[in-house]
């Protein structure tokens, strides 16, 4: 069953104020976002008019510069946590934070594929892991493909599956899981002994000489093995089984364009330097502001929410800063957005505050005038989703269903993550979303 959320009480002077981390981080996070997205900068001319899937020597350059500046930074961040110093949470938040913006990369910044490998599970806390096992299976894997790229998965936020998503020197994707200690060991060969045999009575021999203790490690194997198997089938077929939750899973095999508000984004964000404050409104119900200059800092979220609550916004309406993709595991950071290196490090380091608002009542009115079907589901509807593990949002108390003449979808926060945090347009995104088969909304 999911987590209820925990309702905290509204208040418009308090709700999206302003934030950052710590200033002085600010060099360090300049030089980790160079490290890690800009490694092939010294190609991106030549980008401009080669083909990186037709020549292979500019793919293997290509690789071969954006890993060795992804190894860096990946360096630089191990041995901060190595040290004996106490991590702050601005520092674990940015140095997690630029191991996400790796990964986002490497999966080519697919949700689809960011969901598989998100099992909600707690951070690790890696001073109580095989961290530096880890940490050395990673160099080995990079000396023995030296134009590759193998990110510690315990870095990232989202990336559960697997200790090592390695990417190789002219691409493509392997998880690897790194095993230590001679328990370990022998389940690994029981395994492959299992998969190659398939005989039934190898379990009950297994279970006799390893003991309860032994069953349970092998049980814990066993289902990493099949959700690292899972990932590779859905990024490599598109279509396979989630052995979590037996849910089918089907990425549609065509380019699916969902349109984004990039844009307006950039144009609220330009503007908020020269006059301190700037808001724009996507599709009737997207509101979106910037606030910037001393003045503005302090109260923008207060303006903000009262120019939302004024246009029909209500407390269960979403609402977040762009900030707060820092801490979501299935948002891709701020060094992410298609948005000026200066604007980043000012909503990072607390002279920017982006308030983003998705006023839900306007969003079903819009829909229903260009045409859309929306209605009201059934109390059996509403129950079936929420026993089935995905509970929709419920609009005045009422669980909504969303469709064309094809087909319908339930209203839930995963199309809210899509508008809120991967800057795509509300009504163009419901559109692209029914008129393809994504492996879910």
């Amino acid at each position: 069953m999911a987590k209820k959320k925990v309702k905290t009480q509204y208040d418009p002077f308090n709700k999206l104020h302003a934030m950052s981390l710590d200033r002085n981080l600010e060099e360090l996070a300049r030089e980790l976002f160079e490290l890690a997205t800009k490694g092939s900068k010294p190609l991106w001319e030549e980008l401009k008019t080669g083909s990186i899937k037709e020549d292979v020597d500019l793919r293997s350059r290509f690789f071969a510069s954006s890993h060795a500046g992804m190894r860096k930074a990946q360096k630089t961040i191990v041995e901060i946590i190595q040290s004996n110093e106490i991590l702050t949470d601005s520092q674990t938040v940015l140095l997690q934070a630029i191991a996400d913006s790796m990964a986002w990369q490497m999966i080519g910044n697919q949700l689809c594929y960011a969901r598989r490998f998100y099992k909600e599970h707690k951070p690790v806390n890696l001073k109580q892991s095989n961290f530096n096992s880890v940490v050395l299976a990673a160099d080995q894997a990079d000396s023995n493909d030296p134009g590759s790229f193998s990110l510690i998965s315990d870095l990232t936020t989202f990336v559960q599956v697997g200790d090592l998503l390695t990417m190789g020197s002219l691409g493509g994707l392997t998880i690897a899981e790194v095993k230590e200690g001679r328990k370990n060991h022998e389940i690994m060969e029981f395994m492959k002994f299992f998969a190659e045999s398939g005989c039934p009575r190898s379990f009950q021999y297994f279970a006799q000489q390893h003991g309860d203790s032994g069953v349970k490690q092998l049980k814990r194997m066993s289902r990493q093995m099949e959700r690292m198997g899972h990932l590779t089938e859905v990024m490599t077929k598109g279509r396979s089984l989630d052995p979590d939750t037996n849910q089918k899973i089907c990425i549609p095999e065509k380019t699916v364009y969902m349109p984004s508000w990039d844009d307006e984004l950039n144009e609220v964000l330009d503007a908020s330097d020269s006059k301190g404050w700037a808001l724009n409104v996507i599709d009737d119900c997207l509101f979106i502001a910037s606030y910037s200059k001393t003045t503005m800092l302090g109260k923008g979220h207060g303006v903000f929410n009262m120019w939302f609550d004024e246009f029909g916004g209500t407390a269960n309406c979403p609402r977040v800063r762009l900030l707060d993709s820092m801490s979501h595991p299935l948002a891709p950071p701020v060094f992410n957005l298609n948005i000026s290196d200066e604007h980043k490090f000012d909503i990072l380091f607390g002279r920017k505050n982006v308030c983003i608002g998705l006023n839900v009542g306007a969003l079903l009115r819009k829909l229903g005038e260009v045409g859309f079907k929306v209605r009201h589901a059934t109390n059996k509807e509403a129950s079936m989703l929420d026993q089935q593990g995905f509970p929709p949002y419920r609009h005045d108390g009422k669980a909504i269903y969303i469709g064309n003449e094809q087909q319908e979808m339930a209203l839930m926060d995963g199309l809210f993550l899509r508008i809120l945090f991967h800057n795509q347009n509300p009504i163009g995104t419901i559109q692209a979303i029914l008129n393809n088969e994504p492996e879910q909304a």
